[in-house]
């Protein structure tokens, strides 16, 4: 699909039979009485791959066809979330952007602020906040369920990294690869090789240019239970430490991060510590013969896991039935929840979880239709941007953490004050026609 017909076909694509957006008052009474809505979808690759089969010039849809759009979902890498999401709200179009909502902590300021100012729904694409089994998670840590809780453990299966840079390639036929890197600088495009699945449309999670490595490729999904349950998102952090950061291409993200954020009390909540764990553990050889091209280790064993895993599956003899390799662990004084991203829940001791029933899996469709329903009720969806954008800028300091290198960042909301250096991670440079203020 070009350029062209892309702008002319957007405005009128349903999703899911449900429609749209609004334009003043009168739009959103349309809208509320059942008006269909006016969808567009800028992406590229696996994310929208039954949708579109190339990237489109946003800044062109928006001057063309931003009067005819209600909402707009945004799922391209990382570096073109804050442009198109400010060019849409700019036009009072609502959004829906995938994780992680910003390439840095920056963009999510600018990005939040730009809602707020034009009043535009918005929802960021951490799926499991819809689902039946995060809301029990929630509810029973709310209710108290497991006591007092000062340890957060969120630990991760990937490893977004790269162990080279592969030998450059012509990008394929009728792909724009300059407006592919955005405000981003522009490299050489690679294709899938033997060990890695191509620049475009997965490693660009990889590289500091274009993703946010690990942390920013699944943090949004598993800290979203412990932000939703713990309210962590009325504070900021007041420290982040990078305990352990392993590089090895220039230019990419770690393959290993230990982290720990410290948050401080929230009216009768105390003080939280919430660590992260991602990559592969020490001894491991960041290889092919232990990791694959997408990014996952061979074996669970393989993976930099919290050591309360290892320590409650002693104590709770889970020998047969083990954690998955991705989670949280929320550690109270009472009892403990294991939570995963979207549908699985486990309560220790069991007899916690006795009156638990069973609920749907996760469906990606009930996250749309909530941002959907949003719009119709004129009210904000439940990751909307006042929910993911502290969740975003604790996230994407943990990247500026890993940038700096091992030791504390002390952190008053907006600065790094013991370490002024690491500041300049908190942005990034932008090629001429892509800042912020176009449009």
């Amino acid at each position: 699909m070009n350029r062209r017909s892309f702008i002319k076909s957007a405005a009128a694509i349903p999703l899911f039979g449900i429609g749209g957006v609004a334009f003043g008052q009168s739009r959103a009474r349309q809208i509320a009485k059942g008006a269909q809505m006016r969808v567009a979808v800028i992406g590229c690759g696996a994310r929208v791959h039954s949708i579109l089969e190339a990237f489109a010039d946003y800044r062109e849809l928006f001057d063309k066809m931003g009067d005819s759009l209600d909402a707009v979902f945004i799922a391209t890498p990382n570096h073109h979330h804050a442009l198109a999401t400010v060019l849409a709200a700019r036009r009072g179009i609502h959004v829906f952007v995938e994780k992680p909502m910003a390439h840095t902590l920056e963009e999510a300021r600018a990005m939040g602020a730009a809602a707020k100012a034009s009043g535009i729904v918005t929802q960021v694409g951490n799926f499991g906040h819809s689902t039946k089994a995060m809301q029990v998670c929630v509810e029973s840590i709310k209710r108290g369920l497991i006591g007092e809780i000062r340890e957060v453990w969120c630990y991760d299966d990937r490893v977004n990294a790269m162990r080279y840079r592969p030998p450059a390639a012509k990008p394929p036929a009728g792909m724009d690869w300059d407006l592919w890197c955005g405000g981003s600088p522009v490299c050489d495009y690679y294709g899938p090789t033997e060990d890695h699945n191509g620049l475009h449309p997965h490693d660009w999670h990889s590289w500091i240019d274009y993703g946010n490595g690990s942390i920013g490729n699944m943090a949004t999904h598993i800290m979203d239970a412990a932000f939703w349950a713990l309210d962590l998102g009325s504070v900021h952090p007041l420290s982040v430490e990078t305990q352990e950061v392993q590089f090895a291409c220039p230019g990419a993200w770690a393959w290993r991060d230990t982290l720990e954020y410290r948050f401080p009390a929230r009216g009768d909540l105390p003080p939280v510590t919430l660590h992260w764990y991602d990559g592969l553990r020490d001894g491991i050889p960041f290889d092919k013969a232990h990791i694959g091209r997408n990014g996952h280790p061979a074996k669970r064993e393989y993976l930099n896991l919290p050591p309360v895993i290892a320590k409650y599956e002693r104590e709770f003899h889970l020998e047969k039935a083990p954690f998955a390799p991705m989670g949280t662990i929320f550690e109270g004084t009472k009892g403990v929840i294991w939570f995963s991203h979207h549908s699985m829940i486990r309560f220790f001791p069991k007899h916690l979880g006795k009156e638990m029933k069973k609920f749907p899996g996760y469906k990606s469709t009930e996250h749309v239709h909530e941002f959907y329903n949003a719009i119709v009720e004129r009210r904000e969806a439940n990751t909307g941007f006042g929910f993911s954008v502290p969740l975003a800028e604790t996230l994407l300091l943990g990247n500026v953490a890993a940038r700096a290198g091992k030791g504390k960042l002390l952190w008053d909301g907006t600065r790094i004050t013991n370490t002024p250096a690491a500041n300049a991670y908190l942005t990034a440079p932008v090629r001429p026609g892509w800042s912020l203020g176009v449009g």
